[in-house]
């Protein structure tokens, strides 16, 4: 039982948090800077250009701050997640041929991975590149009907420096986003249905140590989504009700309540740190003024 002295103090560091919460939330600027999609994903600061994708558009855009978004690939094979890879080239994890695969100079594009052990993968979601090369990313089945899931579960890869691919892990039921700590020593992957997010170290030859990282409580229509990480660590993840940050240690420092489905958000350093925000049908910039 707490005594009353133990109870005050609770309730005030409660009350504390929840203002400083709110007065944070309160200091953000949103805008949409792209609308009019059907379904937006992926977005990747890249050439002082956010690029993202519209998955059931079948295209890749880029946005300039100083215009209106282009089209830069289509069709796209339904891309998902993009990322750059060590020469800055564009990743992509696509859901209609169900591969990663790279954006060449002239506009071809070369497949990464397709299957493992012989069998094609789900439909890949969300990846990320480590300093050494290596694409991590995660194989859901969310666009491929059950009886063309061939391999029976769905997977957290690598791809290592030498192009093969390697299962890190089989267990989870619905890997979603993922994203590096600063230092590249931990790997996060988020379990999108059962809103948890996993921490793993990473290792010369995989990961280990895999625990909860943080866990939302309830259940929600939508699941977990993207991920990015700030240069002091914090972690903003797309959820169900908007896009949720956590400390190093996995505490929930803000919800940044959106409406529609948030899905994916990339992290900008700049005078202010800035969250690029795919939500549905609108693309958002979200410039956060208290973020420290």
């Amino acid at each position: 039982m707490l005594n009353r002295l133990n109870y005050n103090y609770l309730v005030q560091a409660s009350l504390a948090v929840l203002a400083l919460v709110a007065a944070s939330a309160q200091s953000h600027e949103i805008e949409t800077i792209s609308e009019g999609h059907t379904f937006t994903e992926g977005p990747l600061w890249h050439n002082d250009q956010l690029w993202f994708s519209d998955i059931p558009n079948n295209t890749v855009y880029t946005w300039s701050p100083t215009g209106t978004a282009e089209v830069a690939i289509h069709p796209s094979s339904k891309a998902n997640g993009l990322a750059l890879d060590s020469q800055q080239r564009v990743l992509m994890a696509q859901h209609f041929s169900r591969r990663i695969a790279r954006l060449n100079e002239d506009g071809t594009q070369t497949a990464l991975a397709t299957s493992y052990q012989g069998k094609r993968l789900n439909s890949p979601n969300d990846l990320i590149v480590a300093n050494d090369g290596s694409i991590y990313f995660t194989d859901p089945p969310f666009a491929i009907e059950e009886e063309d899931n061939e391999l029976g579960f769905a997977g957290v890869f690598k791809i290592n420096s030498g192009g093969d691919l390697v299962l890190l892990d089989d267990d989870l039921a619905l890997p979603n986003g993922l994203a590096f700590s600063p230092d590249q020593s931990t790997l996060y992957v988020n379990d999108a249905y059962q809103w948890v997010i996993y921490a793993y170290d990473v290792t010369t030859s995989g990961v280990s140590n895999k625990r909860v990282f943080a866990k939302l409580d309830g259940t929600y229509d939508q699941g977990m989504d993207g991920m990015s990480v700030a240069r002091d660590g914090t972690l903003y993840v797309a959820g169900p009700e908007g896009v949720y940050s956590y400390t190093p240690n996995g505490e929930l420092i803000e919800l940044i309540e959106l409406p529609n489905f948030t899905s994916n958000v990339t992290v900008l350093e700049t005078d202010d740190r800035v969250l690029y925000v795919t939500n549905q049908s609108e693309v958002l910039r979200i410039t956060l003024t208290a973020n420290h």
